[in-house]
């Protein structure tokens, strides 16, 4: 697998921009910081669906709202670097997106927005390569299969 850095992502014309820059669970929030220096947002999708989930005073579409929700964060969160390029926005913490009350098909939502933005996944837990995420306890029951999209390696430099 080829590693990226920030310039290479700003540049590129792939159909699909999707990164990863894996860690351990105890570098996550260095890692969030490295992103956030290069002024690319870092969004917390558990936390920022959680409040949302709560906030809401009706479930009767929560798979629509939800996944309208998760466009609109991601929308909201996207930013040029430099001012110039793709759009680029991180994202971490995505466990929530797989839960089975959602009914969201969340590698679907992921590679779609990845074609419009620079999305880069930081990912904590395990990595099946070629491109499958996976949770180191739930390893076969939930995870996001890239298998058909090639998910890119960012480079991590201080």
């Amino acid at each position: 697998m080829s590693s990226y850095s920030i310039n290479d992502i700003s540049r590129s014309a792939d159909r699909h921009k999707l990164y990863i820059l894996s860690c351990n669970p105890d570098e996550l929030s260095e890692r969030i910081s490295f992103i956030q220096t290069n002024n690319i947002s870092a969004i917390n999708i558990g936390k920022e669906l959680s409040m949302f989930i709560g906030d809401l005073g009706d479930y009767s579409y929560l798979n629509m709202d939800v996944f309208e929700f998760t466009m609109k964060l991601l929308e909201d969160g996207k930013a040029k670097i430099n001012g110039s390029g793709n759009d680029v926005v991180a994202i971490y913490n995505l466990g929530i997106l797989l839960e089975p009350t959602l009914e969201l098909k969340a590698a679907q939502l992921i590679k779609e927005f990845s074609k419009s933005t620079a999305l880069i996944i930081i990912w904590e837990n395990q990595t099946d390569y070629p491109d499958v995420l996976n949770w180191p306890t739930q390893k076969n029951n939930y995870s996001l299969d890239f298998t058909d999209t090639q998910i890119k390696k960012l480079q991590y430099a201080i």
